[in-house]
C-alpha cells in the first residue's frame, strides 16, 4: 500500500493529489495544502453507515464511492478552534480543512464574503469538497458574479461555473457549501443511498475504530492490498490533551497479527518517541489494528504524519 507523506495546514501550501505527492512509504494525511491520507471505545469499530455512527462517518455521505480514489480528510473545525484557544501554535498543524480550494495563496472567487472561521465542518476529497457553517449565499454569489461566475441549474439546484470554465464550481446555501475543482461529473447533491463512502465497509470500520474525533485523515482506497484502507485520528479532551489514532483495516486475520507485530516493533525501537502507545487488533469478518499514540504538551497533533512517521511506513510497507 502506497501511502505519501501529508502536511495539514492547507493555508502553507496548494493542495495537490495523492499520486503528486511524496512516491516513498511516507504517511499520507489530508493535507495541508498538500495532498493527501488519514477511537473511542473498540465497541465504535462496527458503526454503521451514514444514518450512525460517528461524525466523520456522517460525513463521508457527502463524498460519492469514486472518491476513494483520492485520500479524504473530515475536520470539525469548529472544535478545532476551540482545541486552538488552548495553544494556538499546537493546533495549527489540524485545524484547517484540507482543500485546494482554501490552499491557494490567492483569495477564492468569493472574494471577503466567505472566511475560513465560518466552516464549522469540512470534509475534502482531491477535487470535491463539503463544507457545513454559517455562510452569506447573497454576499458570496455577490462576489461570485464579479469574478465571472454564472448561475445554473443542475438536478434542482443552482450551481455557480465561471464563465470560461477554468475554475472550481459551486452550490452555496446558508448552512452549506458544496464544491468541485472540475465541473465535469459534479454532482449538486448527496450521492444516492449506497453508493456514498459512508455505504463503503473499509470507511465504516475505519471510521468506528476512530472514534469520536475531531479530525480523520483516510488515505486511498486498495481493496486488493494487504491494508485495504487506513486512517489516522485526533482525539482531544477540553485541556487540549490529545491522542492520535491510526488505524488500518486489514484483509485477513493473519495480516491484522503481522501488521500488529511490525507497530509494536517500530515502537519499541522508537526510544520512547511513541511512549504510551497501545496496538490492539479486532478480529472478525473485517480485521482491525488500531494504534492510539498520546501526544505530550510538548507535541504538535497531527505529528504522526508530518515528522514522527516510522507508524505510518510500517503501515505502507503492508
Amino acid at each position: 500500500m502506497h501511502i505519501a507523506r501529508r502536511s495539514a495546514d492547507p493555508s502553507a501550501h496548494a493542495q495537490a493529489p495523492a499520486d503528486a505527492r511524496r512516491q516513498a512509504h511516507v504517511p499520507a494525511v489530508a493535507a495541508l495544502a498538500g495532498a493527501v491520507v488519514l477511537l473511542a471505545g473498540m465497541a465504535g469499530c462496527s458503526s454503521g453507515s451514514g444514518g450512525g455512527g460517528s461524525e466523520a462517518l456522517k460525513s463521508l455521505r457527502h463524498m460519492p464511492a469514486g472518491a476513494a480514489a483520492k485520500a479524504v480528510t473530515y475536520v470539525d473545525t469548529a472544535r478545532a478552534r476551540e482545541l486552538g484557544k488552548t495553544d494556538p501554535k499546537r493546533f495549527s498543524l489540524i485545524g484547517n480543512p484540507a482543500s485546494a480550494v482554501l490552499g491557494s495563496y490567492t483569495a477564492g472567487p468569493w472574494a471577503n464574503t466567505m472566511k475560513q472561521d465560518q466552516i464549522d465542518a469540512a470534509v475534502d476529497s482531491g477535487q470535491l469538497g463539503h463544507w457545513d457553517g454559517r455562510f452569506d449565499p447573497a454576499a458570496i454569489e455577490a462576489s461570485l458574479r464579479k469574478s465571472g461566475y454564472t448561475a445554473g441549474e443542475q438536478d434542482g439546484e443552482q450551481v455557480w461555473k465561471p464563465s470560461d470554465g477554468s475554475g472550481p464550481v459551486f452550490v452555496i446555501a446558508k448552512d452549506e457549501i458544496r464544491y468541485s475543482t472540475e465541473a465535469k461529473g459534479f454532482s449538486p447533491t448527496d450521492p444516492a443511498h449506497g453508493k456514498s463512502l459512508a455505504d463503503t465497509k473499509e470507511y465504516q470500520v475505519v471510521a468506528g475504530c476512530m472514534g469520536d474525533v475531531y479530525r480523520a485523515d483516510f488515505n486511498t482506497l486498495a481493496t486488493g492490498k494487504p491494508v485495504q484502507l487506513s486512517g489516522l485520528g485526533q482525539q482531544a479532551d477540553d485541556s487540549g490533551k490529545n491522542t492520535e489514532i491510526l488505524c488500518a483495516a486489514v484483509k485477513d486475520e493473519a495480516t491484522a497479527d503481522k501488521l500488529a507485530g511490525k507497530l509494536r516493533g517500530v515502537i519499541a525501537q522508537q526510544n520512547g518517541r511513541y511512549a504510551g502507545a497501545e496496538v490492539t487488533v479486532t478480529k472478525g469478518d473485517h480485521p482491525v489494528v488500531r494504534t492510539t499514540v498520546p501526544d505530550t504538551s510538548a507535541q504538535r497533533p497531527g505529528r504522526l504524519y508530518v515528522s514522527d512517521v516510522q507508524l505510518w511506513m510500517a503501515v505502507g510497507d503492508m
